[in-house]
């Protein structure tokens, strides 16, 4: 690790720590080289300025001429404010606005915005709209009791007033001192035991290693911060640990904790045995994979959503009508992607659904996970499918997510279909392709699409990797034949 002084602690480096202490240390001190790039971070400064420039105005300007001039909107500003021990606190105000009261400005002040993902506000948007609002507050010499904070709901921008309570500005002074603390550390504090956090994290591949080094028990599926923290009462603070204990044991050492834990002893001690010794454990050998049997062929079903106005824009099939027994050329299959374009068209696309997934009902309908039947079940039932149409629909579907955990534990940290694909030896086309970078394309494509009315080939690429999801949830299956 490199040595590197603190230059301040702003908003980022503060919602760094609110997810992870180590995180916010890496920031800092970590080897920049390490650093991998992530779809999200982009997507959320897209997501950023499409809440902002609901608020832009013609009253509106940059920087502290505009505060001057009193224009009614204000962004660009970037602010410092000394803190004790040697810290100094920094924010760059994307967006502020004019509202009642007093200032250095005149009869007026300012009160910060902030741009929120997910349904819920949270500590961390609390404490970052206290942040901005302390700073602010410096700057205008008036006190900031409130912010706004916008979020998407569906194609709507909705605003949030939100009052900056007493005990959220102590939260933040108390974090704040903190954080300076966690930076002054010479090694970085230890992985968060809640490891879903780093799927997004753009040091993930450096903890992913020590984790890996280390043993640590996050890394065993079925283990969350709270299993993991039972199982440490218990004595044991490793994979290894884990992996040697008798599961009667640990069955009633976790039943102190809860029934839920103990019944999952044996799982657990299978998964780590696994992890260990990178072979597939069988789940009870005696019993045998029954959804297959019956099947004249399938047909291999993906979707590509944009989470944030709940629209699927991509609906991707592979037909295979015959047995998976035989071996699959993949490079002859035919991907037949669906492109749903406009949300609010579901008329018209569930009649082109119909078309697809009617052309031959024997076939029943492989996918990974519970997104694809809940999407198309919802829509039928919108489109007015009586419940003999429902149920029809509903027996077609066989989810390869649910027979691997039913059946296997696997030397996989996860059991998302990029580890279990991975794990069986499927590459993706393209490299470092994700769910999330697939949804920047998408949104490229379409801002592409407006100012130049043609296909670019942002689009291409998510063909192209959707037709991947479809393709590794094939072979998934096939892998589970073949091991029957």
């Amino acid at each position: 690790m490199n040595w590197n002084k603190s230059t301040g602690i702003n908003d980022h480096l503060l919602r760094s720590w609110i997810r992870c202490r180590r995180k916010a240390w890496l920031e800092i001190h970590g080897e920049k080289q390490k650093k991998i790039w992530t779809a999200h971070y982009t997507l959320q400064l897209n997501h950023q300025k499409d809440c902002f420039s609901f608020l832009y105005q013609k009253s509106h300007g940059i920087g502290i001429q505009a505060c001057k001039d009193g224009k009614n909107i204000a962004y660009g500003l970037r602010i410092k404010y000394p803190f004790p021990l040697n810290q100094t606190l920094k924010t760059n105000l994307p967006l502020i606005k004019k509202t009642t009261g007093e200032s250095i400005w005149g009869e007026f002040s300012y009160l910060p915005i902030f741009a929120r993902q997910g349904k819920k506000l949270t500590r961390e948007h609390r404490l970052t709209l206290a942040l901005r609002g302390k700073l602010l507050s410096e700057l205008q010499k008036s006190p900031v009791s409130k912010g706004l904070i916008l979020y998407k709901n569906n194609k709507s921008i909705n605003i949030q007033k939100v009052r900056i309570q007493e005990e959220v500005k102590k939260d933040l002074m108390e974090s704040i001192i903190r954080i300076s603390k966690d930076l002054e550390l010479k090694n970085p504090p230890p992985i968060t035991s809640n490891r879903k956090k780093c799927t997004i994290c753009a040091w993930k591949k450096e903890c992913d290693k020590v984790a890996i080094d280390e043993g640590h028990l996050s890394e065993v599926s079925g283990i969350g911060a709270k299993r993991k923290l039972f199982l440490m009462k218990l004595g044991i603070n490793n994979i290894k640990e884990l992996s040697k204990i008798d599961h009667n044991d640990l069955r009633q050492g976790l039943n102190r904790f809860g029934v839920q834990h103990g019944d999952i002893s044996k799982q657990i001690i299978l998964q780590s045995n696994s992890q260990i010794s990178k072979e597939p454990q069988r789940i009870n050998p005696q019993k045998i994979i029954n959804q297959f049997k019956d099947a004249p062929g399938f047909l291999i079903y993906d979707i590509e959503s944009d989470p944030d106005i709940n629209h699927d824009f991509l609906h991707g099939f592979i037909r295979f009508p015959k047995s998976i027994d035989n071996q699959i050329k993949i490079e002859k299959i035919k991907y037949q992607p669906l492109l749903n374009i406009q949300k609010d068209s579901e008329n018209f696309l569930w009649k082109r659904l119909q078309k697809k997934i009617n052309r031959d009902n024997r076939l029943a309908i492989l996918h990974y996970g519970e997104t694809e039947p809940i999407s198309l079940l919802k829509l039928a039932k919108n489109q007015g499918a009586n419940l003999k149409e429902l149920e029809a629909l509903k027996n077609r579907f066989i989810d390869i997510h649910l027979l691997i955990k039913e059946y296997w534990c696997l030397p996989v940290r996860n059991y998302s279909l990029k580890s279990v694909a991975e794990f069986i030896g499927f590459k993706w086309n393209q490299e470092g392709a994700d769910g999330a970078r697939a949804l920047l394309w998408w949104r490229q494509w379409k801002e592409s699409r407006k100012q130049t009315k043609l296909f670019s080939k942002n689009l291409n690429s998510i063909f192209q990797y959707n037709r991947d999801d479809c393709l590794a949830t094939l072979m998934i299956a096939k892998w589970l034949i073949n091991h029957d």
